[in-house]
């Protein structure tokens, strides 16, 4: 199914690089990160950046081979499966939405780190003020290779 499990049942997205934010969030977000939860937090946007982007062959190389992808309780699959399939319609639903980050924590030891963004999105020029807040939860693992995406997680609600 995908499409965001159908924009996470028709109403999950994600805007701008990855999403836009506040200015005070992002400047919160620098100063407060580690170098390697600023490391975690890049790769986890640059992701999202390549999934909207289309650029598929990119985005995998953020992914962990044996990484598990969810959302809304579904399995969409390994790396290579989400890639080549529900990511297509992913990024179309991403592409079709207005996306703000409302709030991120961000967990990060030698080996594994932890990124938990909530994101609001619509559609824009909506003017029934419906939007849908979406809880994104991205593992990583360190690796010869610089972090890893190893599960990601998708969950939304209505929000408006």
């Amino acid at each position: 199914m995908s499409k965001i499990t159908a924009f996470l049942a028709l109403s999950t997205l994600f805007a701008g690089g990855a999403f836009a934010q506040s200015p005070a969030l992002q400047a919160q977000e620098t100063q407060a990160l580690s170098p390697a939860e600023a490391d975690a937090a890049q790769l986890v946007d640059t992701f999202i950046s390549s999934l909207v982007a289309e650029q598929f062959d990119a985005a995998r190389q953020f992914l962990a081979p044996g990484a598990v992808v969810v959302a809304n309780g579904q399995v969409l699959g390994d790396r290579d499966s989400y890639i080549d399939g529900a990511a297509h319609g992913d990024a179309t639903a991403l592409r079709s939405v207005q996306r703000d980050l409302v709030r991120r924590e961000i967990h990060a030891g030698p080996d594994f780190a932890s990124v938990v963004s909530e994101k609001r999105m619509r559609v824009p020029g909506d003017t029934t003020g419906r939007s849908e807040a979406v809880i994104e939860t991205m593992v990583l693992a360190r690796t010869p290779n610089g972090w890893k995406i190893t599960h990601i997680h998708w969950s939304g609600r209505h929000a408006g």
